[in-house]
This record gives C-alpha cells, sequence and structure tokens, in this order.
C-alpha cells in the first residue's frame, strides 16, 4: 500500500507537461500572425492536391477528417490575401513598433505566398489549383501604386500657409505629400522588406510618375512668366532638393528617373524665362544710365562719404546683374544656358560708353567729378567681369572688358592731358641750361604744380586712385624723358655729363617719392632715369653698347630712335662713333625680339620723339 501511495506521488510531482495547442487558421489571422496562416494553408494546399493527384476515391476518408475542401481552402486564402493587402494598404499610415511587426507580416506572407507560386510553375493547369498563379507581388505593386496616386489626388496644404496661385497650391501640396511619404518609406517602411526588395527605388518612381504626370499636365498650358518660372524652378531646384535630402538621397537612385518634363516641354518654358529675364535685367541696367545721365545734364555732383565719392550705380549695376544671372542659374540648373542673360551686360557697357564720350566731350562744370565717380564705377565692373568670368561666354566676357578698358583708358587720358596741359610751360625747362644749372629748382616747381592738381584725386577709391595715379607717374615720367630728348643742350665733356647724370637719378628719386606717396604702385619705374643716367656716364663706346643691350632686355620698347636721341646730349660723341652704336644695337634687337618676357616694363612707347 505504502508503495503504491509512493508511486502516485511520484506520478503527481512530475506531472507530464501538458502539449501547447497550435493556433488554428484563423486565430493566426486574427491575431495578424501572416506568416504562420500563410504556412499552414500551403500545407493544407500541398496535402489537398496530393491526395488529388493520387486519387481522392481512395482516401476520401482521410480529407474528411481533414474537414477540407478545395471550396474551403480558397476561401481562407482569400481571407489571408485581403488582410494582407488591407495591411500593404495601410503601410503608409502605421507607425507604432507594433504596427511595425504586422506590416512585415504581412510582406513576409506575400513573399511566401510569391514562393509557392513557383512551386507550381511547370505544372498543367488541370494538375495545380485554380487560385495558382496568385500573383501577389505584382497585386502588390499595383496595389501600391493606387495607393500612391490615392495619396497624391488627396494631398491638401496647411490651411496656414497663403499662396494665392492655384497652380502653386496644386504643385506644392503634391511635392509636400511626395516628401513626406518618401521619408516615412525610407525611416520604417523598408525595414519591413528584405534589402532585395528595394521598395524604395519602387516608392519613388510610383511618385516621380505622378509628380511629374502633373507638371505635364500643367506644361501643355500657356503660362505666365511667374508660373514659368515657378515650374522650372521645381524641375531643377526644389525637386531635386527633396530626392536629395538627408533620410531620402541614400536609399534612391534617382538617375534612373525619366526627367520630370521632356525636352520638347522644357525647351520653351527656358526660352520664355530667359526673354523676361533678359528684358529685366536691360531694364533695370538702363534705369541706372538714365538715372546717372540725367543727373550729369542736371549738373549735380556726386555725393561723397568719408570724403570719397560715393559710387553707387556700380552697386547698383553688379547687384541687379548678378542677382538675374544667379537667379537664373538656379532656375534653369545650368550656368551655361543662364550666360545667355550676360550679353545684357555688353549692350548696357556699349551704351555706357557713349555716355561716356559725351560727358568727356562736355564743358560742364560737374565733368570731372562725374568723370571721377564713373571711373569707379568702371573699375568696379572690371574687377566684376574678371573675378565672376566663368559667368560669362568667351566672347561676351572679353567684348566687356574691352569695352571696360576703353572707358577706363579715355577717363585716365582725360586726366593726364589736364594735367600735362598744366604742366606744359614747367615742362620746357627740362633738358634746357636751366635745368643744367639747376635741376632741383625746376623738379620742385614741377612737383609743386603737380601737387596742386592731383589733390582732387584724394576723393577717389583707393584702388581707383591707385591705378589713375599710377598712369599719371608714367606719363608724367615719360614727357620729363621726351624733353630731354629735344636736344636743347649738349653736354660737352665728362664732367658735365656726370653732373647731369647725377642731377638725373636725384629727380629720380624726388619723382618717385612723390607719387608713391600719392598712391601710386609703379615702382618698376624707379630705375628709368637712373638707367639713363648710366649711359651720359660711359665714355668707352664698347661700354655704352654693353650697357645699352642690358637695357634693351629691361625695356623692349626701347627704340633705336630713343637711343640715338638720347645719346645725342652726349656732345663728345663723334657721328661715326654714334652711327657705329646705333648699327650694333639694330643687330642686338634683332636678338632680343625672340627672348621677350612678358613681365617686361613698357615705358618708352608712350615716349614720343620726332
Amino acid at each position: 500500500m505504502t508503495k503504491k501511495l509512493g508511486m502516485l506521488n511520484i506520478f503527481k510531482w512530475n506531472p507530464k507537461k501538458p502539449i501547447p495547442e497550435v493556433p488554428t487558421f484563423k486565430e493566426n489571422l486574427q491575431a495578424h500572425h501572416f506568416v504562420d496562416a500563410g504556412k499552414q494553408l500551403i500545407t493544407r494546399e500541398n496535402r489537398l492536391f496530393e491526395l488529388k493527384k493520387d486519387g481522392i476515391g481512395s482516401k476520401r476518408k482521410l480529407v474528411e477528417e481533414e474537414e477540407d475542401s478545395e471550396a474551403q481552402l480558397a476561401k481562407d486564402y482569400e481571407d489571408l490575401l485581403e488582410s494582407v493587402m488591407r495591411t500593404l494598404e495601410n503601410s503608409l499610415d502605421r507607425q507604432s513598433p507594433e504596427e511595425q511587426e504586422v506590416l512585415k507580416e504581412a510582406v513576409q506572407a506575400m513573399l511566401q505566398e510569391e514562393e509557392q507560386d513557383k512551386r507550381w510553375e511547370g505544372f498543367q493547369e488541370k494538375e495545380r489549383p485554380p487560385w495558382r498563379p496568385r500573383k501577389c507581388k505584382q497585386n502588390h505593386e499595383a496595389l501600391l501604386e493606387r495607393l500612391v496616386q490615392r495619396r497624391m489626388e488627396e494631398a491638401q496644404l496647411d490651411s496656414k500657409v497663403e499662396i494665392h496661385s492655384s497652380l502653386q497650391q496644386s504643385i506644392i501640396c503634391k511635392a509636400k505629400r511626395l516628401k513626406e511619404d518618401l521619408v516615412k518609406v525610407a525611416t520604417w517602411v523598408s525595414s519591413c522588406y528584405p534589402e532585395q526588395e528595394n521598395v524604395c527605388q519602387f516608392y519613388a518612381t510610383l511618385y516621380h510618375k505622378i509628380f511629374s504626370a502633373r507638371l505635364r499636365e500643367v506644361a501643355e498650358y500657356t503660362l505666365c512668366d511667374e508660373d514659368c518660372v515657378l515650374l522650372l524652378q521645381w524641375v531643377n531646384q526644389d525637386y531635386p532638393n527633396i530626392l536629395n535630402g538627408i533620410k531620402i538621397k541614400d536609399v534612391i537612385d534617382h538617375t534612373k528617373f525619366d526627367p520630370l518634363l521632356p525636352e520638347d516641354m522644357i525647351v520653351p518654358l527656358e526660352q520664355q524665362f530667359l526673354i523676361a529675364e533678359e528684358r529685366e535685367v536691360s531694364m533695370c541696367l538702363h534705369n541706372i544710365l538714365d538715372r546717372e545721365e540725367t543727373a550729369w545734364k542736371d549738373g549735380e555732383h556726386p555725393q561723397m562719404r568719408d570724403q570719397v565719392y560715393c559710387c553707387d550705380q556700380a552697386i547698383d549695376v553688379i547687384q541687379c546683374f548678378h542677382k538675374h544671372v544667379e537667379f537664373a542659374q538656379k532656375v534653369l540648373g545650368d550656368e551655361a544656358k543662364a550666360q545667355r542673360i550676360t550679353s545684357q551686360m555688353k549692350t548696357f557697357l556699349t551704351d555706357y560708353k557713349a555716355f561716356h564720350a559725351k560727358v568727356i566731350r562736355s564743358k560742364q562744370t560737374n565733368t570731372e567729378a562725374v568723370l571721377m565717380v564713373n571711373l569707379s564705377c568702371l573699375i568696379q565692373c572690371r574687377d566684376y567681369v574678371t573675378k565672376k568670368a566663368h559667368l560669362f561666354p568667351e566672347d561676351v566676357k572679353t567684348d566687356c572688358l574691352s569695352l571696360l578698358a576703353t572707358m577706363i583708358e579715355r577717363s585716365h587720358r582725360h586726366f593726364i592731358s589736364n594735367m600735362l596741359k598744366e604742366l606744359k610751360d614747367l615742362y620746357r625747362k627740362v633738358g634746357s641750361s636751366e635745368w643744367l644749372k639747376n635741376s632741383d629748382g625746376v623738379c620742385e616747381e614741377l612737383l609743386a604744380k603737380l601737387d596742386g592738381h592731383i589733390q582732387k584725386f584724394n576723393n577717389l577709391d583707393k584702388t581707383c586712385c591707385q591705378e589713375l595715379l599710377g598712369g599719371m607717374h608714367k606719363e608724367f615720367l615719360a614727357e620729363y624723358v621726351r624733353k630731354m630728348m629735344k636736344h636743347k643742350i649738349k653736354l660737352s665733356d665728362k664732367a658735365q655729363q656726370h653732373m647731369a647724370a647725377s642731377s638725373l637719378c636725384l629727380n629720380s628719386e624726388r619723382m618717385h617719392t612723390y607719387f608713391t606717396d600719392a598712391g601710386s604702385n609703379m615702382d618698376l619705374l624707379k630705375d628709368i632715369l637712373p638707367n639713363l643716367a648710366g649711359l651720359l656716364k660711359l665714355q668707352d663706346p664698347d661700354s655704352i653698347k654693353l650697357e645699352l643691350v642690358t637695357l634693351m632686355k629691361l625695356y623692349p620698347d626701347l627704340s633705336k630712335g630713343h637711343i640715338s636721341a638720347w645719346l645725342k646730349l652726349k656732345g663728345n660723341l663723334s657721328p661715326s662713333e654714334l652711327r657705329n652704336i646705333l648699327e650694333s644695337v639694330t643687330c642686338s634687337q634683332d636678338q632680343l625680339s625672340e627672348t621677350q618676357d612678358s613681365l617686361q616694363l613698357n615705358f618708352f612707347s608712350i615716349v614720343r620723339i620726332k
């Protein structure tokens, strides 16, 4: 009895674990366990059609025990796929982790069905289930296409956003929906699909096609300039920005998409836009020029800030031009296409040149002030064209720089001519017997008169003043050298020649110091007079020849005429010696012309001698 109780106790202490109940198909379906539910149906499908193949009559009892039938299996499949497709259809509305798991189940069940379709490939229609192939993947793609179409049609703008154009509203609300949905797909929908399915690319392609179709529909109509710009901006700027967004660009390859608009639609829009922009730029630039011309005719003097002429027109011209070119680049998405607008700068400068010539010819009291402020404008425009050369086609850039250089040169020539006129009487003393006796005094008079003339240029901005004074420095020295070559004096002996050479060096130092202090940066000019003075000190003809070879290397425009005129200052140089030196010079020039350096100083070409 005790043994029996002991055995009973052992039985109670070690009960057998109950076998867990396997959820039924309906239970799995209700719990959204689509993969398990699908597997159950596949097992039943395989068993049923294996029995049919073997002859259902011999195993009818087994079929009855399973309580299964082809009709019931077909209905269960319909229930499963209905739930799966409903889940997939709502995929963009799901965000919680639980909902994400349900979506994963739906995707796996769909792919599982696709694999089952493949197992039946090769069977005759009578041999396979009537529902095979189910084409779940194909149906899934069609479902997503309808889903995307519906969501794009239902897209609405935030009521707080104020957009008056119906076209803008239509495009922006669709673009907003496209962006938001692609972010959802990239953020969490894609993790529910196997990587090889590339679901992000699939969704992006669907949205792209629908958005493209809408833009093509709009482009069919004749658009106003504002809507034309809007459409081009979406094609070339806003839409690419969406595709290159942080969460989107790494999961899709937009290079595989067709263009939003075909070439035959985009070209007319681009032409319309460019014509409108050219008109705007032209109007803007010529309004600036008209304003300046009116002010000049009315005798107005340019304004100054901190004792410097304000060049508002330069700022206005550059801002107007650059704003439109930069805008065109963004709208067209192509720097080369936007270059067409730059031809307006050439047209503007051509008209500016005509205005500039009128100012130079005029005798109005404000002429010099207007020329000075316009000189600043021209230099700023030149610097802009040079720095932003990539904005211009080569021929337009070259023409613009040529026009600007011509106007700058004419301005410089105007001021330099006035300078030389004022100094004309004093220049007569240079190279004369009076200069030989008192070169310091002559130089002092010249610089004192010059100082009174150039004080007004202190009102120019630094760059403008530097260039103008550099040109004046060069012309001032050239006129000095030219006067020395006029043969007013003959330095008959070595002592006179040394004295004259010393005077030239001292004069050179004083003139160079004056101009550099005033703002000139022409440092290369400081050695010209000392180098010429060196020729006066040399007495041996062969030494003179060697020195001339050195000078011709430094100054490639030092001509035979210049050399002859300068050496005629040496009264003790015989005509035969001079002729021999000049013949030697001719041979040396032929040899040196083959090795000229572009960095050498051109100075003597502006020293005009008879």
